[in-house]
């Protein structure tokens, strides 16, 4: 389990998820605005697929993992393509494998990874996924629109 010194269980705390392709820990913050409490606070988490950091950005834990707008699921993980050089999330990456500079590959430019952990690649101004359970590529222009074809069908 990762530990901290900032971690305090409201602003900053680990969460830990089982039987995913992101290594175990996960780190959320959370920073409630005008005095509200942490639990009506939208939720930055950061984890670490294979040796690269991600976010996603969620909604309060008292309204569920996906936001009004889209109820597929929870926000998929998009890479973060500048991983901060000092500071707990750093500290995060390191200590969790991820590395202090991405690896740009032309050839296999992974932006995000969707719900099963497929990687989705930015390929001639499309987003592209192959989705795990039946093996059909998908494209779209956006990841919005990658993420409706991805859940449909």
């Amino acid at each position: 389990m990762f530990e901290h010194e900032k971690l305090d269980g409201e602003k900053y705390r680990v969460i830990t998820v089982n039987g995913s392709f992101i290594k175990e820990n996960v780190l959320e913050l959370r920073e409630p605005k005008n005095g509200s409490p942490y639990e009506a606070a939208n939720r930055q988490q950061y984890a670490v697929a294979d040796d690269t950091l991600v976010e996603r950005f969620l909604p309060p834990q008292t309204k569920g993992d996906s936001w009004s707008h889209d109820t597929l699921a929870a926000a998929w993980w998009e890479v973060v393509s500048h991983p901060p050089h000092g500071g707990i999330i750093s500290t995060f990456n390191s200590e969790l494998g991820g590395g202090y500079m991405r690896d740009l590959d032309p050839n296999n430019n992974v932006v995000a990874f969707a719900e099963q952990g497929e990687e989705i690649v930015m390929a001639s101004g499309e987003y592209i996924v192959t989705r795990k359970k039946d093996e059909q590529e998908l494209r779209a222009p956006s990841l919005p629109d990658l993420r409706c074809s991805y859940f449909s069908a």
